[in-house]
């Protein structure tokens, strides 16, 4: 039988459930998935407990609902969450054990894991994953595969990706409202990298920018592992507000005129069209429009800052010129217009709109980009939770 698995995502825009199911094949399919707005959220964290829990049920329900319309009965018992918000931090580190005999076996190997990954984070903060790198003997890293190697100190390096806790803490007790258990906090950014990079693309360093409606994470990949991540409080809403503000809409025009009009790249001029602005409850607005030229100015500076922020932030790494690879961009923010065109320009390197790889089933989405977080989080519980059969999951701490 087939493996089950449940991923959740509390977004400032949008609530996220998505089912996935294991093929023989060995890949996995996403078998079922639904998208509500979500309310009680601001800037990936969330601020109504009572409001996100309803968000939770609400998509809980459209699952359900979509299972029987398609002859399937699955109640949904607990779910792996994806995070994001400027919570989420990154650190190095790496703790050195001596090697016996002087000579690097399994035994050293075991040991500097286990002290790698034996970190005592704060207690405000909660694990969300952790990276291992390269190995170093004596000093010397780059190291994949230290067995049988001369040397006196051996040690990993990893990243290690952390929360707060207590916002962690908040979308569980929000779940556990909705009866829906959080099995594992999981990192937004690598989850959807882990869905739309290839292999080569992670060896020859690429940076994968995941633009939500509050935030956008990013992680980067050299070596094939990554080497730092983080999370800028900038995302597609803060655009939506700006051109509210430039133009005196609603956030509700100016979203609509940034998902049909707007531009992150300004190429219009005087003589251009106008964008019309959608009648509101507001009549004075009947039939008012704005100039495309302003429209994708404002858009322009805002997304130029993010993308600036993360060319800075990897020049201080003295990251930037290793990403052979370029850039993938994900999240519901890279459906903007010419937004990896403006990204080109600000990074220098070329870019990609990324859709999930590694998955099957997405064919009915419009725009797979949007999916990327989710479908990674259902490869990590695929990759890491496969010995688990169906009916653990039923029955279990999978599914009820």
């Amino acid at each position: 039988m087939s493996n089950i698995y449940a991923a959740l995502e509390i977004g400032t825009t949008r609530t996220v459930l998505a089912v996935g199911e294991s093929e023989a094949s060995g890949r996995l399919k996403v078998t079922c998935h639904a998208e509500i707005p979500s309310t009680g959220v601001r800037k990936s964290q969330i601020l109504n407990i009572n409001q996100a829990t309803q968000s939770i049920r609400s998509v809980l329900r459209e699952i359900e609902r979509k299972q029987e319309a398609s002859g399937a009965k699955i109640t949904i018992g607990n779910a792996f969450l994806a995070v994001s918000g400027q919570h989420v931090k990154a650190d190095h580190f790496s703790a050195p054990v001596q090697v016996e005999n002087a000579r690097v076996n399994d035994e050293a190997i075991n040991s500097v894991l286990r002290a790698a990954h034996s970190m005592a984070l704060p207690k405000d903060r909660e694990l969300l994953d952790i990276i291992d790198q390269d190995y170093v003997v004596d000093g010397m890293g780059g190291i994949h595969s230290p067995k049988g190697m001369s040397g006196r100190l051996l040690s990993l390096n990893t990243l290690q990706v952390h929360a707060d806790r207590n916002r962690i803490q908040d979308a569980r007790t929000a779940a556990d409202a909705a009866k829906l258990e959080i099995r594992e906090p999981l990192f937004a950014a690598t989850c959807a990298a882990d869905a739309v990079l290839e292999d080569h693309e992670r060896k020859n360093g690429a940076l994968v920018i995941d633009i939500g409606g509050g935030s956008t994470g990013y992680a980067v990949y050299i070596d094939g592992y990554a080497v730092t991540a983080g999370v800028i409080g900038v995302g597609g809403d803060h655009v939506t507000n700006d051109i509210a503000h430039a133009f005196q809409t609603t956030n509700a025009q100016a979203e609509g005129m940034k998902t049909r009009e707007a531009s992150a790249l300004v190429t219009a001029d005087d003589s251009s069209p106008r964008v019309r602005v959608e009648p509101g409850e507001n009549t004075l607005m009947d039939n008012r429009t704005v100039s495309r030229r302003a429209l994708d100015t404002v858009v322009n500076v805002r997304m130029m800052e993010l993308f600036t922020v993360i060319r800075e932030t990897l020049e201080d790494h003295d990251l930037l010129h290793r990403l052979h690879a370029g850039v993938v961009l994900t999240g519901g923010g890279a459906r903007l217009r010419d937004v990896d065109a403006l990204a080109a320009q600000t990074l220098c390197m070329n870019v990609r709109i990324g859709r999930p790889l590694h998955v099957d089933g997405l064919e009915d989405v419009d725009f797979p980009a949007s999916f990327a977080t989710i479908s990674g989080a259902l490869l990590y519980a695929h990759r890491n939770y496969e010995e688990h059969s169906i009916l653990d999951g039923i029955f279990g701490r999978f599914f009820k």
